[in-house]
């Protein structure tokens, strides 16, 4: 045994320190009643800006399930029974990590100077308050009636089923109303928020993200993206979008693509990382391939923690959850031609959040016949989750796919952020200044050589230091000097950039030989 002591540890990303760059400058949009809007929010001041968890708590969007509805029952005394009977009140519900429990809140034994129900009433009540401290119960009695309050953490579990449990020795009598029947709960939104924003954050510490609550719009248009953008002075690389609505069909895909394109063309292009509910759905039926549509700048998030908090947000709430906060966080802390599903470089699990997985149906994997053969249809598909490898601990996201056919050259998220990257380099550097300038001309009208390496040169100097970052392998300028510039005013500075490759396959032939 280790001599006693007091040892510390060293926490991250409070400082929120940030990255070289801004390409892990993120957004998060959701939707939401403006009554429902955290303390730090109103209907004029709708985005945040956060470096951590803290400055978002700090904003009022806490995990305290301050914004839920306790669900009720109610224990009426019927019987009081005789002097030594024995009542034990307790009740079913779902632990953290998702496994059912039951939870003893009371064992009431009848004394001789309780006489008649009000007294037995007030008797239980006051040994279940005793233990509220422990087991999140509390109750108030009235005229032989106990009123039972839940947790606001369950949510909406309480609502189903008969979780209020009663065991009798002897005579006395107890009269139950389960909350389905009586007061029912409902789940506080303001955990979710919190829980997506700390799996930002604890996937990229140093990340910064705008977090936006826009009213529930008919029908969505999403142009709140680019409101948010617009908020960002258009800095925003990638946003994730929480729709709890259920997922219809991918037309809405479409309308994010072409928000994201209008914002391209601003100057200001971003990927986007969506979640919608999922649950009651059928996998492989209910979820149509993405490889049909051309939203390249979309990718569907269908992964979801399968015994942590984000299962337990699931119990409660009802809906999908999904791992969006964590992937968006990885594309955050990722270079932009890394691909999130990268084995070395992105584990998801810290040993329990992720750990465990599931899709955002709430379906687990332990519980799937045929998993791999599931995985690989909705790989083939093009949606993103998070898969296991053997012998191999931690979670791994099984690809970055985008809403487009495979073949695209921009059928994945690094594809699309690395080309996004080289053209605010290029629009922000030393070209920006060449628009509207003067540029020489040899006696046939076409440009000089000295003009032409000017332009070469200066869009060269935009994409050198991708390079050197490791961000593309090689790229190429060339300026043709036979454009004739006096006529249409255009000059075409011609760009081709050799990406980094990925291994999304290694194979390795190995056999046996006779000699090395």
């Amino acid at each position: 045994m280790a001599l006693s002591d007091i040892n510390f540890q060293l926490g991250q990303g409070a400082l929120g320190r940030p990255l070289p760059g801004e390409d892990y400058i993120s957004g998060f949009l959701t939707y939401i009643n403006n009554g429902d809007l955290p303390s730090g929010f109103t209907t004029t001041n709708r985005i945040k800006q956060f470096y951590s968890i803290t400055d978002a708590e700090n904003a009022g969007i806490l995990n305290d399930y301050s914004d839920a509805t306790a669900a009720q029952g109610q224990i009426v005394v019927d019987t009081i029974g005789s002097n030594g009977d024995k009542a034990v009140v307790s009740v079913v519900e779902i632990s953290p990590s998702g496994v059912t429990r039951t939870v003893v809140l009371c064992t009431y034994i009848k004394a001789s100077t309780e006489t008649n129900e009000n007294q037995v009433s007030d008797a239980m009540a006051v040994l279940i308050n005793a233990g509220t401290i422990t087991h999140g119960y509390s109750a108030v009695s009235t005229t032989g009636t106990i009123n039972l309050s839940f947790p606001k953490r369950l949510g909406i579990y309480p609502n189903t089923g008969s979780p209020i449990v009663t065991t009798i020795t002897g005579t006395i009598f107890l009269i139950l109303s389960q909350p389905g029947d009586y007061i029912t709960g409902t789940y506080s939104k303001l955990a979710i928020w919190h829980y997506h924003i700390a799996e930002f954050f604890r996937q990229s510490p140093s990340g910064i993200l705008f977090f936006g609550f826009f009213a529930f719009p008919e029908p969505y248009t999403y142009t709140e993206i680019t409101t948010m953008q617009d908020f960002a002075d258009g800095k925003l690389r990638q946003i994730g979008i929480f729709k709890n609505d259920y997922f219809s069909d991918t037309s809405e895909f479409t309308v994010i693509n072409t928000v994201c394109e209008a914002n391209a063309t601003d100057h200001a292009p971003l990927s986007a990382l969506v979640t919608s509910n999922i649950v009651g759905g059928d996998l492989n039926v209910d979820l149509p391939s993405l490889a049909t549509l051309t939203a390249n700048k979309v990718s569907f998030i269908i992964g979801q923690d399968g015994a942590g908090q984000g299962n337990y947000l699931y119990l409660t709430t009802g809906i999908s959850i999904s791992q969006l906060g964590c992937a968006l966080g990885a594309v955050a802390a990722a270079k932009v031609s890394e691909c999130i599903g990268w084995v070395g470089g992105f584990n998801l699990s810290d040993g329990y959040e992720n750990e465990v997985l599931a899709f955002s149906n709430g379906q687990s994997y332990a519980s799937i016949s045929g998993l791999i053969a599931l995985q690989t249809a909705l790989d083939t598909k093009r949606y993103i989750f998070a898969r296991k490898f053997r012998g191999k601990n931690g979670s791994y996201f099984n690809s970055d796919h985008t809403a487009i056919a495979p073949s695209s050259d921009y059928a994945y998220i690094r594809d699309n952020r690395t080309i996004d990257k080289a053209i605010r380099l290029l629009y922000a550097g030393k070209l920006l200044n060449d628009l509207n300038g003067e540029i020489d001309l040899q006696g046939n009208g076409y440009l000089t050589a000295p003009q032409q390496s000017i332009f070469e040169s200066d869009a060269s100097t935009s994409l050198d230091q991708m390079v050197r970052d490791g961000e593309i392998s090689a790229y190429s300028v060339t300026v043709n000097p036979n454009q004739d510039v006096l006529t249409t005013g255009t000059l075409v500075v011609g760009v081709k950039i050799l990406p980094n490759g990925v291994a999304r396959q290694i194979v390795v032939p190995i056999s046996f030989t006779r000699s090395i």
